[in-house]
């Protein structure tokens, strides 16, 4: 083996997604860990009962996510257009820098609205 490599990493794929009512209507969901194959189907789980609601605004705090993959991006994706057709809103929270560059790549981030901070989305 080569010393000037690095090591194979071990990558576990782990996702925590944590669900908390602000009011009646709004949901902020904060998603720590890698957004990918083997993980989106989890926050999608979490997410699809709060879009499916009219009038709900969910709140999706990405500001620890560390890896999103498309998978990760398609579950976003799948999860703003159940919300926009039952008149629920998503709204994305201080992406982090990984997040905010796979977004920008793929031109998501002009569907997406993203606020720097919860304080910032409008009510």
């Amino acid at each position: 083996m080569n010393s000037d490599q690095p090591a194979f990493r071990d990558h576990q794929h782990t996702l925590q997604v944590h669900v908390r009512r602000l009011s009646t209507d709004r949901h902020l969901v904060t998603v720590v860990g890698d957004l990918d194959l083997h993980t989106a189907s989890h926050l999608a789980d979490a997410l699809q009962p709060l879009v499916l609601t009219g009038g709900h605004r969910v709140l999706l705090d990405l500001s620890d996510v560390a890896f999103l993959d498309s998978t990760g991006l398609t579950c976003l994706i799948a999860v703003y257009r159940t919300a926009r057709s039952t008149g629920a809103r998503l709204a994305l929270i201080a992406p982090s820098e990984r997040v905010r560059r796979m977004l920008a790549l793929t031109g998501t981030d002009q569907v997406l609205h993203s606020y720097a901070t919860l304080d910032a989305v409008p009510d």
